[in-house]
């Protein structure tokens, strides 16, 4: 049986390993990027990014590996190698679209929070046929706020003219949802690759392996 969740005016959807299918992905492009520098990817650095914005990963990437590229090119290189993707091929995650329909037949206003830079987002939820559901697309390269603050979920809640305590929030990062627990709103904490338990911590409300499992939500 699913829980159910009363009282909600929004709901507040991370994008990549929650709504879109891209974490293999970005994996991949890791791999591909560093290794044409003689590195490979940690589970520290893939964790560390996880709800950084593009811009901030790019800093932060430059710094840790101590690399000669300047952020710009790194975002350049990321760029040229995911654009196409998202535009054409990411396909959204088991239940997403269900849900997101649920979502919609309930009266709920329906956002995404993201560290993805807003071409990309806004292109995948284009081609997934979902665009026109989304009230608002925020990212942390456009609202200044990184996912790891609980500004960007409050900014979020500001304009959608939500109270927070009637958000939902969906993330598979541990910054993210501790982040959102301290806005003040409801969280879901969705399995994936990165997922560790202890590392959410009292954040996650709910723990989802997809979102045909995470609970209803109701007005």
């Amino acid at each position: 049986m699913r829980d159910t969740v009363k009282n909600i005016d929004a709901a507040i959807f991370d994008l990549d390993g929650t709504l879109f299918d891209s974490v293999e992905m970005w994996h991949e492009i890791d791999e591909v990027f560093l290794r044409r520098r003689g590195l490979s990817p940690t589970t520290e650095y893939r964790r560390a990014i996880v709800a950084l914005g593009f811009t901030a990963t790019a800093y932060f990437t430059v710094d840790y590996y101590k690399l000669k590229d300047t952020p710009e090119q790194l975002m350049d290189e990321w760029s040229e190698m995911a654009r196409e993707r998202y535009a054409h091929t990411v396909p959204l995650l088991a239940g997403a679209r269900e849900y997101i329909g649920e979502c919609e037949n309930a009266g709920i206003k329906i956002a995404a929070v993201t560290s993805l830079c807003a071409e990309f987002a806004n292109s995948c939820l284009k081609n997934n046929g979902i665009d026109d559901k989304f009230a608002h697309v925020f990212t942390a390269d456009d609202t200044g706020f990184a996912k790891t603050s609980p500004d960007i979920y409050l900014h979020a809640a500001r304009v959608l003219g939500v109270k927070p305590e009637k958000c939902v929030v969906y993330d598979d990062a541990a910054a993210a949802i501790a982040a959102a627990k301290r806005a003040g709103m409801t969280t879901v904490a969705m399995l994936g690759p990165l997922f560790d338990a202890e590392a959410f911590g009292g954040n996650a409300d709910y723990i989802a392996e997809n979102l045909f499992g995470a609970p209803r939500l109701k007005k």
